[in-house]
């Protein structure tokens, strides 16, 4: 399984949990403040958890410093490897996180379960603008950032299974994105329609 088909089965993982509850806000790639660690998932609701995917392409040299990350920013840490790593992971690794592993048919297997973080003030303020620290309100500031983006997710795949390629959903530019590639299209379709009507031309003159 490469990164996104995990992300798609941890996501499912979330949205089972909650069942008919309503569903946490999600994003991908959160930046943890000034750790230099960007969390593959992240997970706001009552409690928070950070989501870690190694792949059997990846390599766990950089799993210790982002795990120890994780336990600094979220309530709840989560290593998900491919099952070729396991034998090659110490808890003392996981800085406190949970371990849990997957099979080749995307369903997901938790190895052992993590602590429990205490989570300082000071590292929610260190994933916050300057303007939203001024308001001191750190799930606001979420809610405000990623709220939209999670409930379109949510609500495009509310009858169907989550696929890879729902991803791209959970960024806050997609639309722009999607937008701007329409626009892009557009240009390039007015362009070709130039460049067809001066062919006409020339051949009309010669």
């Amino acid at each position: 399984m490469d990164e996104g088909q995990v992300k798609a089965a941890v996501l499912t993982r979330v949205r089972e949990a909650n069942g008919r509850r309503r569903k946490p806000i999600v994003t991908a790639e959160f930046t943890l403040g000034s750790s230099g660690v960007r969390a593959d998932l992240a997970v706001f609701a009552e409690t928070t958890i950070g989501f870690e995917i190694k792949t059997a392409k990846d390599t766990l040299r950089r799993l210790p410093g982002q795990m120890e990350a994780y336990a600094r920013y979220f309530d709840h840490a989560v290593a998900v490897v491919a099952p070729c790593h396991v034998p090659h992971i110490a808890p003392r690794l996981l800085h406190g996180g949970s371990l849990w592993t997957y099979d080749d048919e995307g369903v997901l297997h938790p190895l052992f379960e993590g602590r429990v973080n205490i989570v300082d003030h000071h590292a929610l303020m260190d994933v916050m603008t300057q303007a939203e620290r001024r308001e001191g309100n750190f799930r606001a500031a979420i809610a405000s950032r990623y709220e939209a983006t999670s409930r379109q997710f949510w609500a495009a795949v509310a009858r169907r299974s989550i696929r890879s390629n729902d991803l791209p959903l959970l960024s806050r530019f997609h639309e722009a994105r999607v937008q701007a590639r329409r626009l892009a299209a557009e240009r390039e379709a007015q362009w070709g329609r130039w460049r067809a009507a001066q062919g006409g031309l020339a051949l009309v003159s010669t």
